[in-house]
């Protein structure tokens, strides 16, 4: 190879290559250009003694950065990141980075009408590279091009696929425990009260008990109704769960909600199968857009790698990318073919009401109102997965009543995205309103909504819809300019309401600016009323309001103050009202807050103190008014709930409301013959922590452990945080659980430690790292997996009791043309921890056989 390039320079200096440069002293040669590993290219360069002067457009084309050559012969490039100017100037022998400026002499530079040259050394100088020049073998190499966008480029890809690889979930094949369906089981009770110094007639009160009866929640309780002397109002119910049936997935009994679109309270029966908690993923979609050719694009979600692509040859990208209901923000990171960069982001909401293709579901439910609107309501209600981006609606409303009449309400909906950008929505209620509604939300950063009503007019007492009016139009609109700046934004609405008896009008035009810890809200707003009797009448309002969150670095003291005022004032009239709140903790879930407001026409500004205590058994708000001419006036409000723990025998007490809510609950102990069951004798473990699904609990000195308010029928995943046990050689008899709760009680779950040991050896054969031993537990199939070290030592902690088996890695095996037979061990119990010490592991090579 060397002679072929040797003998191509000598034709081109025959052919007359060099004789046109002979006087500039620099022999034409042909060389290998190589980037390290990445790339290389046979590109004609200059020899200058010792010194090499390569193309700098054809470098640059190898390291992926954009080059133009000028008119005048100069050579202009941007390099990424960061847009920095690179300018080499032949005639005034002068190269420019960004603001470093460096002058060449004659040796370092040579021009010609097809490239640039440049000395090596000048190059690494520029851009911090280290060049090996060998004439011997006619190659010029950046030892370390790691810095060069192609670089960046080659394993950017390299760690995209490797994290895509990684970020798959396995399947679960861990401990389950599935739901329970007792006759009656589990307690809770929930309270809440409210008693005002003005006396116990203005109170008001509820309460609820609630049971697991068959595997349902059943509920029964009385809360008190306004007005004295009114009888307190009962409600009993129950509702029932089957997430695996096809067409009955939930059923309520008793007092409950009503199915379809406009959910209203009854007394009766609704059934559905639709699912009780939708699953996040729904289906994919595709995100697409444009960029130049050559790009790359990755997609990010919450900070997540989901999916990395190029461009095609258009220009074009597009991503089939998993969705969810709501808002489906997905982020992208997008690198030129030079080492360019952009970043911005799509997003897509999905209804909570969406369904999958061909996906279909059902609601019925009849009752008693329970409301003096009407004696009966009734509804059917249908969906339909159209496709992945459009469902449609129908069913029928009813209200049966004495007077003024019944009301029968046929309704019909289709709604869905036309991009993933616009959305629409329309629907039709016979005898109530027509509806429609466009979205369009190419961003995080900006969303508009327009909704357009058509009521009916001849409906007497209407239910449905607000009596009286005849149409009505909303516009709002949201704009982020600067999307990591996420606290300030500008928001607009507009309201425009027609009835029977006249218009309003109303508009409102705010902004939100974040500066350290404090934010500003200022707005205007106005609205126009106007009515067949009377001449319209406008009102405008200028409003500033402020947040101010704590700040540390102004003490212990000052640095927990929080607080909060509103301002607003009228053109021509002056201040309308302001307020002002000052808040501090005082204890660990005590706080109070104290605060002036004022309002036109009051006689004197009003004063309030609320002290909030957030307890984990109970919360309590106590709040004292007064001022402005009126009496002084305080309330009391507790509210909490009480739960009964099977393993204590006992109540707990918690600050949340409890019904229809679930937990679980169990002793964490040192299982020492690995029978999974505490028995006399074994050790309760104390300060284990415990992950629950979304919170955690820790265990107490008898190794209990409690986690309430979860939901109910549900999977949540219960897992021992190992960090927490005392000994690093102590491991959980299962990695996690997977646990149903059920609702208005807690599962037991007791969950075994074992008394693991250390692991040690030796591989032989060859004295070599990095060869890979897999380890599987004969009894529970838990795999793992060590690496040698540079003398072929290996070495592991945590291994639990029992037979193990060791092999190593196929792979390796491969590569090193190699065989090893699997090896037997026991790890013995131990409380202070067993080992497995002087473990041989023999490797025989082909030459060996």
């Amino acid at each position: 190879m060397t002679r072929i390039v040797r003998f191509v320079a000598l034709l081109l200096s025959l052919a007359g290559f060099g004789s046109r440069l002979a006087a500039q002293q620099a022999e034409p040669v042909l060389i290998e250009l190589q980037l390290g590993r990445l790339t290389s290219r046979t590109v004609e360069a200059f020899r200058a003694g010792n010194a090499a002067l390569i193309p700098v457009g054809a470098f640059f084309d190898l390291a992926e950065i954009h080059t133009a050559r000028q008119t005048d012969g100069s050579l202009e490039a941007l390099v990424q990141p960061g847009n920095v100017r690179f300018v080499l100037d032949p005639a005034s022998k002068r190269l420019t980075l960004g603001k470093e400026r460096i002058v060449l002499t004659a040796d370092q530079l040579q021009s010609t009408p097809s490239d640039v040259y440049l000395d090596t050394r000048v190059l690494g100088r520029a851009f911090r590279l280290d060049w090996d020049v060998s004439w011997q073998d006619l190659q010029v190499t950046v030892l370390e091009p790691g810095s060069l966008p192609v670089a960046r480029r080659l394993q950017r890809e390299s760690m995209m696929r490797a994290r895509l690889a990684s970020s798959s979930t396995p399947e679960y094949t861990g401990l389950r425990l599935g739901l329970e369906r007792p006759r009656v089981n589990g307690m809770v009770f929930d309270y809440s009260l409210l008693t005002p110094t003005t006396g116990f007639d203005a109170g008001a009160y509820s309460t609820m008990l609630g049971l697991d009866v068959f595997g349902g929640s059943f509920g029964l309780g009385l809360q008190s109704q306004n007005g004295a002397g009114r009888p307190p109002r009962a409600d009993i119910g129950w509702n029932g769960i089957w997430r695996e049936n096809r067409w009955l997935t939930q059923a309520q009994l008793g007092d409950g909600i009503s199915s379809g679109p406009r959910a209203r309270s009854l007394r009766g029966f609704s059934i559905s199968n639709s699912p009780f908690v939708r699953p996040m993923a729904v289906g994919n979609l595709p995100f697409t857009g444009q960029l130049g050719t050559g790009w790359s694009i990755e997609a990010y979600r919450g900070g997540r790698l989901i999916g990395f692509d190029s461009v095609n040859a258009l220009g074009q990208f597009s991503f089939d990318l998993p969705i969810q209901y709501g808002e489906n923000p997905v982020d992208f990171i997008a690198y030129g073919p030079f080492g360019e960069i952009r970043e911005f982001n799509q997003t897509y909401r999905l209804r909570t009401d969406a369904l999958p293709t061909h996906q279909f579901e059902y609601g019925l439910s009849l009752g008693q109102c329970r409301t003096t609107q009407c004696d009966a309501t009734g509804n059917v209600d249908l969906r339909y997965g159209l496709s992945s981006r459009w469902s449609a609606r129908a069913g029928f409303d009813g209200f049966w009543r004495t007077r003024p009449g019944n009301l029968l309400h046929p309704y019909a909906g289709l709604f869905g995205s036309l991009t993933n950008s616009v959305s629409l929505e329309a629907e039709a209620v016979r005898d109530a309103v027509v509806r429609g509604a466009l979205r369009f939300e190419p961003s995080t950063d900006f969303q508009f909504q327009a909704d357009v009503y058509r009521f009916a007019s001849a409906v007497r007492d209407p239910i449905l819809t607000p009596e009286g009016r005849t149409d009505q139009v909303t516009l709002s609109a949201f704009l982020r300019p600067i999307s990591r700046m996420g606290s300030n934004y500008l928001e607009a609405s507009l309201d425009r309401i027609n009835t029977t008896s006249g218009r309003l009008t109303s508009g409102r035009l705010g902004a939100s600016f974040q500066v350290t810890e404090v934010r500003i809200l200022p707005a205007v707003r106005f609205q126009r009323q106007e009515t067949g009797f009377s001449p319209g009448t406008s009102e405008t309002f200028l409003g500033f309001n402020t947040f101010v969150l704590p700040r540390r670095s102004l003490g212990p003291v000052l640095g927990s103050l929080s607080a909060r005022t509103t301002f607003e004032m009228q053109p021509g009239v002056g201040p309308v009202n302001a307020s002002a709140y000052v808040g501090a903790p005082l204890l660990k879930g005590l706080r109070a807050e104290t605060g002036m407001t004022w309002y036109r026409g009051s006689r004197g500004p009003g004063f309030s103190l609320l002290i909030a205590a957030e307890l984990p058994t109970v919360r309590s708000y106590t709040t004292v008014t007064g001022g402005g001419g009126a009496e002084p006036v305080g309330t009391q409000y507790i509210s909490g709930s009480t739960i009964y723990n099977p393993t204590r025998s006992s109540m707990d007490f918690s600050g949340s409301p409890a019904l229809s809510r679930g937990g679980v609950t169990g002793r964490v102990f040192l299982d020492m013959n690995a029978n999974g069951r505490m028995d006399d004798g074994e050790q309760p473990l104390a300060g284990v922590r415990i992950v629950v699904g979304p919170i955690w609990a820790t265990s107490d000195s008898s190794g209990r452990y409690r986690a309430w308010d979860l939901l109910p029928y549900e999977p949540t995943m219960v897992a021992v945080d190992s960090s927490t046990l005392a000994s690093p050689l102590w491991v959980p008899a299962f990695a996690a659980a997977s646990v149903e709760p059920s609702p208005n009680r807690y599962r037991t779950l007791d969950i075994p430690v074992l008394p693991g040991g250390v692991v040690e050896g030796r591989v032989t054969g060859a004295a070599m790292g990095g060869i890979t031993l897999r380890l599987k537990h004969k009894a529970s199939g838990e795999q793992r997996i060590l690496t040698t070290f540079s003398d072929g030592t290996f070495y592991g902690i945590g291994f639990r009791p029992g037979d193990w088996e060791l092999t190593v890695d196929p792979k390796c095996l491969e590569v090193l043309n190699a065989a090893a037979e699997p090896l037997m061990f026991t790890m013995l119990s131990s409380e202070e921890g067993g080992a497995a010490e002087g473990l041989e592991v023999q490797l025989y090579f082909a030459t060996d056989r």
